[in-house]
């Protein structure tokens, strides 16, 4: 079977790389008129999903937004992950999983890859209790043909202070960890690999250049709408690397709701966006980002 990366590069080629976040956050379910329990979860999910059909190449569960609902919402997002499957799609858990390795292992196995768990296709990280505590997870999305992308520079501004500190050669911690995930991508081949990174679409033209550090990887770039972001934003920030970047909209597309009809023309419109950006940096000259 082929990897994520060559699945998620065959799927943006017809879908475009756009990557929708399903949030059913209680504040997106009350504006949608639902009732904030089992029921309007599965609701707001299915109109979502009916509404990204064959449009995306990737949706996004935010899984606390279905954790809050106990086992009933653990049963949604893995029903989620099913249907994004059947649409054709790849299926994003953003869990931000982050442990020591062998319950690392646990959730590896819970979120990603064929198995007793959720089976998604790939799955957030947080690496704070070490890169080689990760190992588990980047293991097992190299033999399941799956992807582990790892929050190395977030969107949430009171992350730069963990992300902007210093080792003692000079590295700031961001820095660090892409040169510790693509360390581990080049020892699996000359291919993008299986262990992406998070870069918030937020960073200015100088946190972008941490991208120059992550050459085989694919980056998974949050915040585009509601935290701020534009498309253009990430267009000119992220430059040639936006072709292998998954630029994420959430709230700036589900508040369009509850009409598939609404949620439908709002992803269009974010998806014919980042199709002309990608377009315009395919042509762009090589540069050091």
């Amino acid at each position: 079977m082929a990897d994520f990366a060559e699945r998620f590069i065959r799927l943006a080629q017809v879908r475009s790389s756009l990557c929708l976040g399903l949030d059913p956050s209680a504040d997106l379910m009350k504006l949608w008129g639902l009732d904030d329990d089992a029921e309007g979860l599965k609701r707001f999910c299915g109109t979502v999903l009916d509404a990204a059909d064959g449009t995306v190449s990737v949706v996004k569960p935010q899984a606390g937004f279905f954790e809050r609902f106990g086992p009933q919402g653990m049963a949604e997002l893995g029903k989620a992950v099913d249907q994004i499957r059947a649409q054709g799609a790849l299926s994003l858990i953003d869990g931000k999983r982050g442990d020591v390795p062998g319950t690392m292992a646990g959730y590896a196995e819970a979120m990603i890859g064929a198995g007793k768990g959720f089976g998604a296709d790939a799955m957030t990280v947080a690496p704070y209790l070490g890169f080689d505590a990760l190992r588990p997870a980047l293991d097992r999305a190299v033999a399941n043909g799956s992807a582990v992308f790892v929050v190395v520079r977030s969107s949430n501004p009171d992350g730069r202070s963990l992300q902007d500190a210093r080792h003692p050669d000079g590295r700031t911690v961001a820095e660090a960890l892409a040169d510790e995930i693509s360390a581990f991508n080049a020892a699996c081949g000359p291919h993008t690999g299986a262990v992406g990174a998070v870069i918030g679409a937020t960073i200015d033209e100088a946190g972008a250049k941490i991208l120059a550090r992550l050459p085989q990887s694919l980056v998974l770039a949050p915040g585009v709408g509601a935290q701020g972001a534009s498309v253009a934003d990430v267009e000119a920030t992220f430059g040639p690397s936006l072709l292998r970047t998954l630029p994420s909209v959430s709230r700036a597309i589900l508040r369009e709701g509850p009409t598939v009809d609404g949620l439908r023309a709002a992803i269009d419109r974010y998806r014919d966006q980042v199709w002309r950006a990608c377009e315009r940096a395919a042509l762009s000259p090589p540069s050091t980002i």
